[in-house]
């Protein structure tokens, strides 16, 4: 895929409108949500994305005939979405018994074990949020072919584009293959027709967010993106929509004048925020690795199994792909996003920075791995529905297992209230800092 480098606008002023006298139009302007910086919008080819030239992001993607593409996939999507939900996806035999489920069988298992927080953690992020996405993309797509500007088009890409962190299934879907790697020696597996369709289903859901060009949706909407009351005055993206709008607006209205979202020039008390947060996930994580995640009985015999146990257990038993995966997952990825949140807010609060990029970078891998934590959660949930022979196996979550979930959610929300853009304020502190310092030397 080709890219194109971006060149900062110049700003200039213009004849003043007065301040009750709001500019609203198209430009061809583009912003980072990540730094904040502005550019000119070139003309983008089909199979081309934009990349900010400060800090790396990825600002936008053009794909060839993206409409036709996720309208077959959405369509697809849905009959997968039924598919795999009314047949069964996962069996197991053991003596004689067979124990099968469907793919919300972990959440009936965690609400009969009054598990209420977990069950809806896992409904939400497997079945709730997949499904609002599948009929959010039938919705757009069908008005967007008919050419007709229905109600609530602007509020369900505005869903689309907030739940898509939330919509776990290619986790769960790992989740399934380390559940069948730890019952492979325990029973017979017998994956059903919901197993095969759920796999599909993954795919079609990841391609049709790769496909989908929001931008462009937007543009139809309304092809406004231009909010101001002077031609010169500090612009500030939406995240939703990509409109830009001038300080002077914000100041009487945070709300983004084309899709409601709110916006901010910075994010209010991002800082304290986010501290809170990760003060709480780090609190959490003490007792989600000392405590039992999982108790698993077998002939009579019960063992508790600590995340570092569990580990063990699967590296002893030459499992040592996923004992790996797990470790990562579940042991060093938490703990690194702690550390990292913390350095960040450190480095934006106090420390200052002159390798903006190099923090901007760490912000986006941090975001983008958090949710794969969650991987433990979803392996226990599908062993508690599975594996119900009485006394010849049996397995009931542990009390760290809520703080586990606990962890993955409050890093992830940390995550989404820290502003990016205060790295580049932190930087350009630290110049002013520096220049200074040089002149009085």
């Amino acid at each position: 895929m080709g890219r194109t480098r971006l060149f900062c606008v110049l700003c200039f002023n213009d004849d003043k409108t007065g301040f009750n006298r709001v500019i609203r139009t198209h430009k061809e302007l583009i912003a980072c949500h990540d730094c904040g910086h502005v550019y000119n919008l070139p003309d983008v080819a089909a199979g081309e994305q934009l990349e900010c030239v400060h800090c790396g992001n990825v600002i936008m993607t053009r794909h060839r005939n993206w409409e036709s593409k996720v309208a077959a996939l959405t369509a697809t999507g849905l009959v997968l979405f039924v598919v795999a939900n009314s047949f069964p996806f996962l069996g197991l035999e053991q003596a004689g018994q067979i124990q099968s489920s469907n793919l919300i069988s972990g959440v009936q298992a965690l609400l009969g074990r009054e598990e209420f927080i977990l069950a809806a953690l896992v409904f939400i992020t497997i079945f709730l949020f997949p499904l609002l996405e599948l009929m959010g993309l039938a919705y757009l797509l069908i008005f967007r072919y008919a050419g007709v500007r229905a109600p609530f088009l602007g509020q369900v890409l505005h869903l689309l584009h907030i739940s898509r962190p939330w919509s776990m299934l290619e986790i769960f879907l790992i989740g399934v293959l380390v559940s069948s790697i730890k019952l492979a020696g325990m029973a017979l597996l017998i994956p059903g027709p919901g197993l095969y369709a759920f796999l599909g289903l993954v795919l079609v859901l990841i391609s049709c967010h790769l496909f989908l060009d929001r931008e462009e949706i937007w543009d139809w909407l309304d092809p406004d993106n231009y909010y101001a009351n002077d031609l010169g005055e500090h612009l500030n993206a939406c995240r939703c929509c990509d409109a830009l709008i001038g300080d002077s607006l914000l100041e009487l209205d945070s709300q983004c004048p084309r899709c409601g979202t709110s916006v901010h020039r910075r994010w209010p008390s991002s800082v304290q925020k986010t501290w809170a947060l990760l003060i709480a996930a780090a609190l959490l994580y003490i007792p989600s690795n000392i405590l039992p995640i999982m108790r698993t009985t077998n002939l009579g015999y019960t063992v508790e199994d600590t995340i570092f146990s569990g580990v063990l257990h699967l590296a002893e038993a030459g499992d040592l792909p996923i004992a790996l995966l797990i470790f990562i997952a579940s042991i060093v990825i938490p703990l690194a996003k702690l550390i990292v949140m913390a350095y960040l807010l450190l480095s934006v609060s106090h420390l200052g920075t002159r390798e903006p990029r190099q923090l901007a970078i760490m912000f986006r891998v941090t975001e983008f791995v958090g949710r794969w934590s969650m991987i433990d959660v979803f392996v226990v949930s599908i062993l508690v529905a599975l594996v119900q022979f009485g006394l010849l196996a049996n397995v009931e979550p542990g009390a760290a297992l809520l703080c586990f979930a606990g962890v993955v959610v409050l890093t992830m929300l940390a995550a989404e209230t820290f502003d990016s853009k205060l790295i580049w304020d932190a930087y350009a502190s630290s110049k002013e800092s520096y220049a200074a310092s040089s002149e009085v030397a």
